[in-house]
């Protein structure tokens, strides 16, 4: 499945473009700051990217700097907005990488648009639909893991880690889990217990108050390993907690018996 990376304010425009691409697509959501765009680009290595610029009066013209460079020059993207801001960003609009499109657009028009992108060609063989078919499934079938870390670093040695057995998500902020959980429900959170803003005990404390999430097993991943630290962090009964650096392992054979597979 081809992977999208979609940049923007994470509000309901957002989430209605989620909406349209999740059923073809793998997506990753993230918010229009250029250093978290730098971070989700090496983790998530996505095939495309999508820009919402509708209600994102801080999109940075370092984020297409960023994407037009010769490291993603290769990959396309499309931004979505209005008549009147189609004009702000022009000069990239010239070339053949970027590509603008004016809201509303149907689902079925941003779905062929993407799929022109990514020179997908449909095919009408029965053999190419059950390959399809058995792919959708087996991904399907593959336990879900959320990894919440706002060190890009972290996220990708452990989305490595986890890549070849699970359907791996991730997160750079407690409050970006919160939007990636109401979209896809994971079977288990690995959370980083120190991070700006929300740490890892506001995050699992918000989470924990959505009836539908509080089952949900998480195991808090801390660089700090003193007594006290530790104590804390046990408090909160989590399922488990790792030291970081994450020893690859050790991590897998926790989650297993989480899931019952150990």
């Amino acid at each position: 499945m081809k992977k999208i990376l979609l940049i923007g304010k994470l509000d309901q425009i957002v989430q209605n473009l989620n909406e349209c691409l999740v059923g073809k697509f793998n997506v990753q959501l993230c918010s229009e700051s250029v250093e978290l765009v730098r971070g989700m680009m090496k983790i998530s290595k996505p095939d495309m990217v999508i820009i919402c610029s509708i209600d994102a009066n801080d999109i940075q013209t370092d984020i297409f700097q960023l994407l037009s460079s010769n490291a993603y020059s290769y990959i396309p993207v499309l931004v979505v907005g209005t008549r009147e801001g189609c004009h702000k960003f022009r000069e990239y609009y010239e070339k053949s990488q970027f590509e603008y499109m004016i809201r509303p657009i149907s689902k079925e028009t941003l779905l062929k648009k993407c799929s022109e992108r990514l020179n997908m060609v449909d095919s009408a063989s029965d053999s190419s639909e059950l390959q399809m078919n058995d792919n959708s499934t087996e991904e399907q079938a593959r336990k879900r893991i959320l990894i919440v870390d706002d060190s890009a670093l972290a996220l990708r040695n452990a989305k490595a880690m986890l890549d070849k057995k699970y359907n791996v998500m991730v997160a750079t902020s407690g409050k970006q889990a919160m939007t990636v959980l109401q979209k896809k429900r994971p079977d288990l959170i690995l959370l980083d217990y120190e991070m700006p803003g929300w740490d890892g005990k506001t995050t699992l404390e918000n989470i924990r108050q959505e009836k539908e999430f509080e089952d949900i097993p998480v195991i808090f991943l801390t660089g700090v390993a003193d007594k006290e630290h530790i104590t804390a962090v046990l408090r909160l009964n989590p399922a488990g907690y790792f030291l970081k650096p994450l020893e690859k392992e050790k991590l897998l054979e926790a989650i297993d018996k989480i899931f019952g597979e150990g």
